[in-house]
């Protein structure tokens, strides 16, 4: 029954009494007995909207009362003409109704009442044709769960015991369990644990693994929806109908059967009868709020009576009747509650399965939040608390979860701050430490809740804060709230220590919104924010595991830091930061200028005065948000902007960003870690409108002089590295190109001319013979030039002749790789600088050929002749370089860097010049193949040669030291050597030198780069043997493949994909979704169509373009490489030294 209307009791009455107008108030009684029976609620909705007192339209009762008491029903008619006589002073007319159409409105006619909407039928949860009973009712008829639970209420009051034992029957049958109860099981409570025990046993006998409420099926949602709805609808049901209070037996019964459900061993049986019981108490937790918010009313209705000179007896009866009775109510309600909570709730909170953990904290939050003067206890929060520390994440989340919606209320601060104070420790750990980032956002954003209530400390919000650099997107999300309202707080702190904003308020005022250079209000948030990311980074990184590392392992991070990830988190709820022409301004005023002015403004500019390292985060952060705002300026505007206003904004932002990166080179182009992060600005730079405007020409012009100027003045790798690949973003417009390639040309000059002047200082080729001084040049000359030869052609300029008699360039260069020879200096700094030079040498000279043998490809594509002078030259250069380089490596006994990519420089330079042999599928521009120019210049193939024996062992001896330094490092254990292989040599394993005292963190990258030097090499080995210019000839052919296997399974997974590329490819057949019976038929096919074409016309790379040859078979082993003669009339054969390949390999490297 719903009481929470019942103020007053009420009937329509016939007041007979007259207006001051003397007009006669129409008695509506005389129309109802003719009025359909549907329209009586309307005619008595419009006698209220005529006038009756506001507290009448309150008192309004339901039907049973009105036929119940008839004393109290005259006493309230006798009151209601009382109001109304007092009150007609007061009341205004009603307004009359307008004609319509030109005809009046009858007042005697009943009002029309639009047909109300049907209710949308609820989905059928599940199509189970054998369900019958209440289970069907409520899973399979699609029929709304207050209608059913109606229904099954009426079955109640006609056979109390039925319904009960069909009731249970539908819960276990919810549970999965198709054994069912009797009606003498129902009248027997107390042996209910032993029969829920009995089918127990039988369910467990059926081996069940799943049950419904945890099905991944399609319907397993619309069950669980079904479920919950039901039981919700029925306890409602109960309440309406007043079964709930007189039918005490039914809810002892039900609680019986659920309470010893629960205490099941069986899961099934637990986790639904515990969701059961949680419904039921959530339903009743919502009924005892009406209950209670109505007797407060109803409460207020009666002291505003008892203040009434003449208060009406019969009034005052009725209303203390329904406080009573609402009392009683919500005690009997309460004692439900306590009795599902001390024999349900206590017991499954710390279920061994998470599930139905999950689902007592999701019901204690919302018991909280709907009853609060019941749950909102201590004695019910400390399961909150302690259910912090569970060992599932899923668990510790909705926790926080519910924790977060209660403090979301500032009116349940109060409440709280005994449990915050008591659990803070704990949720600052789980926001700072827990191994879950779901679990880490969420603690967050609760962390932000408690700190706006007050309850959060200096130390804790230093600790939260520094989650700005987390290594989670989602937690750095979730803190950016916390973060800015720190932001803000240092932001207030400052202006204090000002004066106020008051008296700044003279000088922060901007009168000039386009002149950036002027102190402004955002200058003090930029100086708070970088203060704050500047102390959360000095902090010691231990404490914050999670964090993204200040260092990363492999140096693939690329342009992004620390400080960039956190300024793009910021973006959104910093305005500041949008206004990336402010901070310029900031960075490029001249803070170090004599400070004039009155003291208030010396004191605000000495304020704002960054350090150091302050304008390398804030140059960090410019580069972020610039990123940002000039990548997404589309999404952020295009509902209120054109197009072409877009388009337009996006131009003149990169024009004005093209106008401030010269102007901050000249300012922080001095040092290399500002210049760098300065340089990246020029990679978000559309360059297309230099190509379209003329007039800004110059503005580009000198953009390229600045970047030329930072390339030619600093050595630093992480300042070339951001020049180059500015100049290679210029590089990609058609328009700019001529005047890029003409500052192109100038820095290699530059270069080419110092290394000149270089090798004249002294001897170049021996280790050793250089100052320290010229050394140290070369290396910083050497650094530039592999820079260059990177992202543009060195050929030409390597290549230049002075017509002096100096060497060429390209000469010196591979004179340097003989200093490469080691020789132990004991100088371990002066070591390092000639390894580095040699390594520069090294990479420089690879590129060359790399641009040398493109030259080469190309010119065999267009039918180009090649004079042999030049083609002599290239093999002299190839001697030199394969000579010095073998030298220098194998000259070295540790797996030191020279070494290292030495040999796998080594095996990249026999790859690339083997796809200089011909190609059967390289087309000529002109139609004709390619291959009859290579094939008509056999001088052009002498340049194709094979790895010797000796340099394959000591290849070989490389690969197996890291093999064993991988090994060591990921405590993996290597697989013995065959009989036909040599034994392992234990002296030459790696020392294993770890440090006892280094971290996890170390230890994982140590392995990391260990199988990344592993698989590279093994990579290079691979595409070597492919090439076939190693491992194919002499008495090492077919070893160092058989090598590489050997341990292709103990090595992860990594290296076991990388050894992959040596299966033969026609035995891994590309997945077909045709049937086996298509692909047979199919392949039959093929096989007689093989038999017909010249077997050079065929297509290799089809699977199905030929039939495997037998095994044994001239062919078969021709196709294993284990017999080296060729078809006869296969005039397509190569004609290097290394012999021919087979065509798929030679386009796989060619390609």
């Amino acid at each position: 029954m719903d009481i929470s209307n019942n103020d007053v009791t009420s009937t329509p009455v016939a007041t007979g009494s007259r207006r001051k107008s003397g007009r006669a108030v129409k008695v509506p009684e005389k129309f109802i007995p003719d009025a359909p029976s549907s329209q009586q609620g309307s005619a008595s909705a419009k006698r209220k909207r005529g006038g009756e007192d506001a507290e009448n339209d309150a008192s309004d009762v339901d039907e049973e009362e009105e036929e119940s008491d008839a004393t109290v029903e005259s006493a309230a008619e006798e009151e209601v003409r009382e109001i109304r006589r007092k009150s007609k002073t007061a009341r205004k007319p009603a307004a009359k109704k307008p004609k319509v159409n030109g005809t009046a409105t009858h007042e005697g006619a009943p009002a029309v009442k639009l047909p109300a909407r049907p209710k949308k039928a609820k989905k059928v949860a599940i199509a189970d044709k054998s369900a019958e009973g209440l289970y069907a009712d409520v899973y399979t008829s699609g029929e709304l769960a207050e209608d059913v639970a109606g229904r099954w209420l009426v079955r109640y009051e006609d056979n109390g015991q039925e319904a009960l034992t069909e009731f249970m029957n539908f819960i276990f049958k919810s549970a999965g369990c198709s054994a069912q109860v009797t009606v003498d099981d129902i009248n027997d409570p107390d042996n209910a644990e032993s029969r829920i025990s009995d089918m127990q046993d039988e369910l467990q006998a059926q081996q069940v693994t799943d049950y419904p409420l945890i099905s991944k099926t399609k319907s397993g949602h619309a069950f669980r929806t079904a479920l919950i709805d039901f039981i919700d609808g029925l306890i409602r049901a109960m309440h309406t109908k007043g079964v709930l209070y007189t039918e005490e037996p039914l809810m002892e019964n039900i609680h019986v059967w659920l309470s010893s459900m629960t205490d099941s061993s069986s899961r099934p049986f637990r986790h639904t009868a515990t969701l059961v019981a949680l419904v039921m108490t959530s339903t009743m937790s919502k009924i005892a709020s009406a209950e209670i918010d109505a007797s407060a009313k109803v409460q207020r209705q009666l002291e505003g009576e008892k203040k009434n000179k003449r208060p009406n007896k019969a009034r005052l009866a009725d209303f203390q009747q329904k406080v009573d009775r609402n009392e009683k109510r919500k005690d009997y309600i309460e004692a439900q509650l306590k009795d599902f909570f001390d024999t349900v709730y206590v017991h499954r909170y710390r279920d061994i399965d998470p599930k139905i953990r999950i689902e007592c904290v999701e019901a204690l939050g919302y018991w909280i939040l709907t009853l609060p003067s019941v749950f909102f206890e201590g004695q019910y929060l400390r399961y909150m608390g302690w259910m912090l520390s569970d060992t599932h994440a899923g668990m510790r989340q909705e926790v926080v979860k519910q924790l977060s919606k209660i403090m979301k209320n500032p009116s349940n601060h109060g409440q709280m701050r005994h449990f915050i104070e008591r659990f803070r420790p704990r949720l600052v750990e789980m926001a700072t430490r827990d191994s879950e980032p779901g679990v880490r956002a969420a603690a967050v954003e609760l962390m932000d809740y408690i700190r706006q209530a007050g309850m959060l400390g200096p130390d804790d919000i230093d600790v939260i804060g520094k989650l700005i650099f987390d290594s989670e997107p989602r937690v750095r999300k979730a803190l950016v709230g916390f973060f800015a309202e720190n932001i803000k707080d240092l932001y207030d702190n400052r202006i204090e220590e000002l004066g106020g904003e008051e008296v700044l308020e003279d000088i922060l005022t901007v009168e000039d919104e386009e002149d950036f250079s002027t102190p402004r209000a955002a200058w003090i948030r930029y100086k708070s924010l970088a203060e704050s990311l500047l102390s959360y980074d000095n902090e010691d990184q231990e404490e914050m595991p999670s964090q993204i590392e200040a260092a990363d392992y492999l140096n693939v991070a690329g342009t992004e830091s620390r400080f960039t990830h956190a300024a793009q988190a910021l973006y959104d709820k910093v305005p500041d930061l949008k206004d990336w022409e402010t901070l310029a301004g900031y960075l490029l005023y001249d803070h170090s200028a004599p400070v004039t002015g009155n003291e208030t403004e010396r004191a605000l500019k000495d304020s704002v005065k960054p350090t150091e390292n302050e304008e390398v985060i804030l140059l960090e952060i410019l580069n972020a948000v610039v990123k940002v705002a000039l990548t997404h300026v589309h999404h952020s505007e295009s509902s209120k902007k054109t197009k072409a206003e877009i388009q337009e904004a996006k131009e003149n932002a990169a024009r004005r960003l093209a106008g401030l990166i010269p102007s901050l080179l000249k300012k922080y182009g001095a040092d290399p870690k500002t210049a760098t992060v300065v340089l990246r600005l020029e990679h978000v730079l559309n360059l297309s409108i230099f190509e379209e405007l003329r007039q800004d020409s110059t503005v580009y012009a000198k953009l390229l002089d600045e970047i030329s100027a930072q390339f030619n003045g600093h050595a630093d790798k992480g300042v070339l590295n951001e020049a180059g690949a500015a100049l290679l973003h210029a590089r990609g417009y058609e328009e700019l190109e001529e005047v890029t390639e003409s500052r192109m040309q100038s820095l290699w000059d530059d270069t080419t001319s110092a290394l000149r002047k270089i090798n004249k200082a002294g001897e170049i080729s021996v280790r050793g013979a250089l100052r320290n001084k010229i050394l140290t040049e070369l290396s910083h000359n050497l650094a530039r030039l592999e820079q260059l030869a990177s992202i543009s052609s060195p050929v030409d300029s390597l290549e230049a002749n002075t017509g002096k008699g100096d060497p060429l360039p390209i000469g010196i260069l591979l004179d340097v790789i003989a200093r490469g020879v080691f020789e132990d200096s004991n100088d371990e700094t002066l070591d390092a600088l000639e390894d580095e030079v040699v390594l520069s040498a090294i990479r420089s000279s690879m590129f060359y050929f790399m641009w040398k043998v493109k030259s080469l490809t190309d010119a065999v594509a267009a039918g180009d002749e090649i004079p042999g002078l030049d083609i002599d030259h290239l093999k002299e250069f190839q001697d030199i370089f394969t000579t010095n380089l073998i030298a220098a490596f194998s000259s070295r006994s540790t797996l030191d860097p020279v070494r290292l990519i030495g040999a796998g420089v080594l095996l990249d330079l026999y790859t690339l010049f083997s796809t200089l042999r011909p190609s059967k599928k390289s087309k000529a521009k002109n139609g004709a193949t390619a291959n009859a120019e290579a094939n008509g210049n056999p001088h052009l193939q002498s340049l194709v040669q094979e790895i010797g024996p000796e340099v394959q062992a000591e290849l070989t001896s490389i690969f197996d030291a890291l093999e064993k330094q991988f090994s060591k490092k990921s405590k993996k254990t290597l697989a013995e050597p065959s009989d036909d292989e040599a034994p392992q040599d234990l002296d030459s394993e790696p020392e294993d030198d770890e440090d006892e005292e280094i971290t996890a963190n170390e230890k994982q990258a140590e392995t990391l780069r260990t199988e990344q030097q592993l698989c590279e090499l093994a990579g290079k080995l691979i595409l070597a043997i492919l090439a076939q210019v190693i491992d194919v000839s002499g008495e090492l052919k077919g070893k160092l493949r058989h090598r590489l296997q050997r341990n292709r399974s103990r090595l992860g997974h990594n290296f076991k994909e990388v050894i992959a590329y040596l299966d033969d490819p026609k035995l891994k057949a590309k997945k077909s979704h045709k049937s086996k019976a298509q692909q047979a038929e199919e392949a039959k096919k093929k096989a007689m169509k093989s038999r017909e074409l010249v077997e050079e016309d065929e297509d290799e790379d089809d699977p199905f373009a030929e039939v495997e040859p037998e095994e044994g078979t001239a062919e078969d082993l021709r196709r294993r490489e284990l017999l080296d003669e060729e078809p006869e009339g296969d005039e397509d054969a190569g004609v290097g030294p290394a012999g021919g390949g087979e065509d798929e390999d030679d386009d796989m490297l060619g390609d």
